[in-house]
């Protein structure tokens, strides 16, 4: 990867990272559907005025839309909404690594090396150890399922926005989100209080939703989202999907400076494990990529 393309990798993670901290702000004062759906709305209102819709097939949007907007944010702020806490999310949503690069192996033929499946592993070890040191007393099983169902749709979501090819990913972000407020809506009238309880929310809407709400739907989803499409577009997903497993790194260190959070050392050493793997994946993908170009340069001389 350019070393432009890294910087842009780290900061979708973080603004990812750091989401999740706004979204448990969010849910103080709005119910988690209505959250996910007024999310969307506000990107495709903020962005359509702006942006033209990409000339591509009607079905690669609702799939996209339903992927990435519905099952990942239905189910990743329900779990929040249920008592898990958002730190143990942000660790959950980071298995869709491991789905996208299953999905791409088997749907779009990509293949990784021995090397890079090493380096995930060891982030995956990394993930899964800095869950346990911080959350292992508190995961009820069933929003924990949500959890993993949300990871399961990002991945999903992966594949999608690798199908839609070469295309303004800022301006595909906007029209996809049309897609998900619709049955988000339907889904909190059937089970946030009906439409009493939709409107009583809404009317009843915190200062601090609002501002949670505007960063989610600019920062976390036009821009993040716009800018991890046109990454995966550019790259490998096994390239380019490891990077959302710093986002929990960045949630801790935003837990640290913003809300004087501390950690102990094995959430530490878990965090280097995984910075430690993606730096080794990144390194690996970038020489990986010299050899052939001075294949490419000898045939040509």
């Amino acid at each position: 990867m350019k070393i432009r393309h890294i910087l842009l990798a780290c900061v979708v993670a973080a603004i990812w990272g750091l989401s999740f901290v706004v979204v448990a702000i969010g849910l103080r004062g709005c119910p988690p559907l209505l959250l996910a759906a007024l999310r969307f709305m506000i990107v495709f209102v903020f962005g359509v005025a702006f942006l033209s819709r990409p000339t591509l097939p009607l079905k690669l949007y609702i799939r996209a839309g339903l992927c990435l907007g519905v099952i990942q944010f239905a189910c990743m702020f329900s779990a929040i909404h249920l008592g898990v806490p958002a730190g143990i999310v942000s660790v959950l949503a980071q298995l869709q690594v491991f789905i996208t690069l299953l999905l791409s192996g088997i749907v779009l033929r990509e293949r990784s090396n021995s090397m890079q499946q090493s380096m995930m592993a060891l982030a995956l070890f990394g993930v899964l150890l800095l869950g346990y040191a911080r959350y292992h007393a508190t995961l009820p099983i069933t929003p924990v399922i949500l959890a993993l169902l949300g990871a399961a749709g990002f991945a999903w979501g992966n594949i999608e926005l690798k199908r839609a090819g070469k295309v303004d990913m800022f301006a595909f972000t906007v029209w996809m989100s049309l897609i998900p407020p619709i049955p988000l809506l339907l889904l909190s009238i059937l089970m946030e209080g009906g439409t009493t309880g939709l409107f009583n929310a809404l009317e009843h809407l915190t200062w601090m939703s609002i501002l949670a709400l505007l960063f989610l739907a600019v920062a976390g989803t036009l821009f993040s989202l716009g800018a991890w499409g046109k990454l995966m577009n550019l790259y490998p997903a096994a390239v380019v999907a490891p990077f959302s497993l710093i986002s929990p790194v960045f949630g801790m260190v935003g837990g640290w400076i913003v809300l004087g959070e501390r950690y102990d050392a094995v959430s530490i050493i878990a965090s280097g494990l995984i910075v430690l793997a993606l730096a080794g994946n990144t390194y690996v993908s970038r020489s990986n990529r010299h050899p052939v170009n001075n294949r490419r340069v000898q045939t040509s001389t």
